[in-house]
């Protein structure tokens, strides 16, 4: 086991910088602000607001989705989302539920992992799943660099 003052230090240190924009150096402020982008994500999806949702990818975004589709671009994956939402009778909302944050000690990057659920226009539970996504600190704040979706049942 470290240390106290080795645990200090891992807080209160100064973290690198992106874009010549430092992250804060309070990581429970920055887990906070991760959450609140996540929730707002959440919000723009059952909104069906595609600003809303295209504000939390980076500009580099790439995911995997729950079926193993490789998707190549933000452009991409707002398209796959505008399709849904184009089609409120059969399209699905996807909320994501983060079960942990964790921020890179050398990078301005971070990790969440959690479980996400989807549902239909009747409110009943379609898929469910685990996920995991890279977040980046930009000079606009926390963006997600990329996703990785695993559908593991069917209802």
């Amino acid at each position: 086991m470290g240390s106290a003052s080795a645990v200090t230090d891992r807080i209160t240190h100064t973290p690198p910088t992106c874009y010549n924009k430092s992250m804060t150096t309070d990581l429970t402020q920055d887990e906070t602000n991760i959450r609140a982008a996540r929730a707002h994500s959440n919000r723009s999806i059952a909104r069906r607001n595609l600003l809303g949702v295209a504000d939390s990818l980076a500009e580099n975004f790439i995911a995997v989705i729950g079926d193993g589709s490789f998707v190549p671009s933000r452009a991409a994956y707002l398209k796959l989302f505008q399709q849904d939402f184009n089609s409120p009778k059969t399209s699905l909302r996807y909320e994501r539920i983060p079960d942990t944050i964790q921020l890179s000690a050398t990078h301005p990057i971070a990790a969440e992992q959690g479980h996400w659920i989807a549902t239909d226009a009747n409110n009943k539970t379609v898929y469910t799943g685990t996920y995991m996504a890279m977040w980046q600190h930009t000079p606009d704040g926390w963006k997600i660099r990329s996703e990785l979706y695993v559908n593991l049942t069917d209802h």
